[in-house]
């Protein structure tokens, strides 16, 4: 079984964390040897989605980026 565990921050819409969980999954396995998710990813809106190292489920963090202005 695979499990996918997505921790939302920051008041951001449920719906929103999970568009940009799907478009850092839709990337692929792109780091850590193409084993992992890319590990910080900053969209156009400021929200980050950071990828978290456990070992039998893929963890992500949905937050916003705190330290630039975004339109």
């Amino acid at each position: 079984m695979s499990r996918i565990i997505i921790d939302v921050r920051d008041d951001i819409d449920p719906a929103v964390a999970l568009l940009h969980v799907g478009n850092v999954i839709h990337q692929g396995k792109i780091s850590k040897d193409n084993t992992q998710y890319c590990w910080l990813t900053t969209f156009y809106d400021g929200t980050q989605v950071i990828t978290r190292d456990y070992r039998k489920s893929d963890c992500f963090v949905v937050c916003k980026d705190k330290s630039k202005k975004h339109i």
